[in-house]
């Protein structure tokens, strides 16, 4: 589908929702769709957010403006339009038949610098490209199609790990649709095992967790090369930050 003005893409979300519990997956961070009701938790989304921007302005000393950020499963690009709107330089990928349209159409309306594509994720897309942060939230889970996959999924994550200084990776298991399963009493430390080992990053910081389908907990973590971004040292340095 393609819109003309912004009132076409939100009269097509209220007549035509895209999910059985809302109209939208999650929030369009733009005045324009507040009114409309997601199918995730908005608040999680929006602490997700939170924890993702502070981290950066640790990270990047409070200036994320120009850094270059790869967001694998944009959806309606809640994440890539809060990061444009903060200055960063998005390169962005979304494959639904409904959302990539609505990601294209508002970013040529709000003229941010963002290079939205329409389709599937594949690495050879990013050949001879780094970046500073990349994002795979909630997406890793639908790229393996609950575990049928693996080995692709697996492949995309090292590429991705390997054009990025640092990963902001987000997944819970045993959960939710196309979920991964494990026997693992400990899901956090099957999660760092897999990043461990399917990655090239030797450090991993949680975050914090979101819970955005009732008690389906997720686990949101900093994968780096840099030491000082493993979890106790993490956790020393933001109370020195504090101070």
């Amino acid at each position: 589908m393609h819109y003309k003005t912004i009132a076409e893409v939100v009269e097509d979300l209220e007549s035509n929702p895209i999910e059985k519990g809302g109209n939208i997956y999650h929030p369009i961070p733009f005045q324009e769709f507040t009114h409309l009701k997601t199918s995730s938790n908005s608040n999680e989304v929006y602490k997700k957010w939170e924890l993702i921007k502070q981290t950066l302005n640790l990270l990047y000393h409070n200036k994320i403006d120009n850094i270059k950020v790869l967001d694998v499963g944009a959806n309606a690009g809640f994440y890539t339009f809060s990061l444009a709107k903060a200055g960063a330089k998005v390169t962005s990928f979304e494959l639904h038949p409904r959302y990539k349209y609505i990601g294209e159409f508002l970013v040529k309306e709000k003229q941010f610098d963002i290079k939205w594509n329409g389709v599937k994720f594949d690495p050879t897309l990013i050949n001879n490209q780094h970046f500073d942060v990349a994002l795979m939230l909630s997406v890793f889970q639908w790229m393996a199609d609950g575990g049928k996959k693996m080995e692709e999924a697996n492949k995309c994550l090292k590429e991705v790990s390997e054009k990025s200084r640092y990963l902001f990776f987000e997944l819970g298991f045993n959960q939710g649709k196309s979920c991964i399963k494990t026997t693992k009493h400990n899901h956090y430390a099957e999660l760092v095992r897999l990043l461990k080992e399917k990655t090239v990053y030797n450090h991993f910081m949680l975050l914090g967790t979101t819970e955005l389908w009732g008690s389906n907990c997720r686990y949101i973590i900093l994968c780096s090369n840099e030491r000082q971004f493993e979890d106790s040292f993490y956790r020393r340095l933001m109370r020195m930050v504090r101070l």
